[in-house]
């Protein structure tokens, strides 16, 4: 990734975070949209739709038969954690 791309995405989180979006600025700082290059498909999981934790759950019991490291689980069942923790409504994805 060029700096002029990092200076981008750092830019981008900053004005999420001022627009209060804390966690999608994190995650473009330091989680796991910070690798993400140009033009890269991504697929996002909001803690409104029922099926996220189900979904996070599956890519974790992939991921272990993967051997994906430890930390990168524990990240995994931290956002099952605060989704199923997040108080808004939810429903079936729209």
């Amino acid at each position: 990734m060029s700096d002029e791309e990092r200076e981008a995405k750092l830019q981008a989180a900053k004005a999420l975070r001022e627009a209060g979006f804390k966690y999608l600025a994190a995650e473009l700082e330091h989680g796991s949209l910070s690798g993400l290059t140009k033009d890269e498909p991504f697929f996002l999981l909001c803690g409104r739709d029922r099926l996220a934790p189900t979904a996070i759950k599956a890519w974790i019991e992939a991921a272990r038969i993967s051997n994906v490291p430890d930390h990168k689980l524990e990240r995994a069942h931290e956002t099952i954690e605060a989704i199923e923790g997040w108080p808004g409504d939810r429903h079936y994805p729209d």
